[in-house]
C-alpha cells in the first residue's frame, strides 16, 4: 500500500502516513460513505461547528485569540465555518422568499 499524498510505502496496519501524517482512507467514495462522513462531522459529541458557534457568541475573544495563537483542533477553521454559515443563511433566505411568494 502506498500513501496517496507523498507516495511512501505503508504497512497495512497504519491508519496515518508516518511521513506526511495523512489519514489512510480504505473506503471507496460512495453515497453511503459521504452520508456517514457528513453525519459524523456535524452530529458527533465533539462537534467543532457547534462548539465554534456557541463560543463565538459567548466568548468570541477566546475563539479568535485561541485560533490566532494556534488552537486549531478545538474550533472549526474560518473558511469552513463561513461556508456553512453562508449555506445555512442562503437556505433560510430561499425558504423565506418561497413562503412569501406563496402568500401573494
Amino acid at each position: 500500500m502506498e500513501c496517496k499524498n507523498c507516495h511512501t510505502n505503508l504497512r497495512t496496519d497504519f491508519s496515518y502516513c508516518p511521513d506526511c501524517g495523512a489519514k489512510v482512507i480504505r473506503n471507496r467514495l460512495t453515497v453511503k460513505n459521504l452520508w456517514y462522513d457528513a453525519t459524523e462531522r456535524f452530529f458527533n459529541i465533539d462537534n467543532t461547528f457547534l462548539i465554534t458557534f456557541k463560543h463565538l457568541f459567548t466568548k468570541p475573544d477566546e475563539v479568535i485569540g485561541g485560533y490566532i495563537n494556534g488552537v486549531r483542533k478545538k474550533y472549526l477553521n474560518p473558511t469552513s465555518y463561513f461556508t456553512i454559515a453562508i449555506t445555512l443563511g442562503g437556505g433560510y433566505l430561499l425558504m423565506y422568499i418561497l413562503s412569501f411568494s406563496q402568500m401573494l
